[in-house]
């Protein structure tokens, strides 16, 4: 992952915590403070240990952590970083997810071997299936939040119905069923 998801994080703790937090947390991960240049690549495991140093000192589970960053990436993170392009990339929820890989496309020239997750939408007769396919394992949570940051963003009240894990040889496929309520 790149020095931008360890920054973001950064930032993440250090609003809702403040910066006596983020030192506690980046002291018990054991993850050097230099590693979080924006547009360098860093070994996934620097995350990884982020995450539990965070939810130790936070008295939280991994997930919430995850899901809170999740959606702190969406409406702060992202939007900072990539305003422009999420705007461009649809006017609801629904035509954003549509666009997603698109998006991760075009931010892909930005970054050295950039590995992005992959997003597909299925219309159902109760909603719409979310699959989420990433190399990575361990990130449902995040994006759950990112889920939960864009119906914020898109003020589109989500209801995710169930949430299932499908067995893959390497990395996730996690299969969201989601229903939007009418606005």
């Amino acid at each position: 992952m790149y020095g931008l998801i360890h920054s973001s994080l950064k930032d993440m703790i250090n609003e809702k915590y403040g910066e006596e937090i983020w030192q506690e947390v980046l002291a018990s991960s054991g993850v050097p403070d230099a590693s979080f240049l924006a547009m360098r690549s860093y070994d996934d495991e620097i995350i990884y240990s982020l995450v539990v140093a965070a939810s130790e000192v936070l008295n939280a589970p991994a997930d919430a952590c995850l899901e809170m960053f999740g959606e702190y990436w969406v409406l702060e993170t992202a939007s900072k970083s990539y305003g422009m392009l999420l705007d461009a990339a649809g006017n609801d929820m629904l035509e954003f997810l549509g666009n997603m890989n698109s998006l991760h496309d075009r931010i892909s020239s930005t970054f050295i071997n950039y590995v992005p997750p992959e997003f597909h939408i299925e219309k159902t007769d109760n909603g719409h299936l979310i699959h989420y396919v990433s190399k990575r394992k361990g990130l449902t949570p995040f994006v759950v939040g990112i889920l939960k940051g864009l119906a914020i963003r898109f003020s589109s009240p989500l209801n995710i119905l169930d949430q299932v894990e499908v067995e893959v040889d390497e990395g996730t496929h996690t299969i969201f069923q989601i229903e939007l309520a009418p606005k």
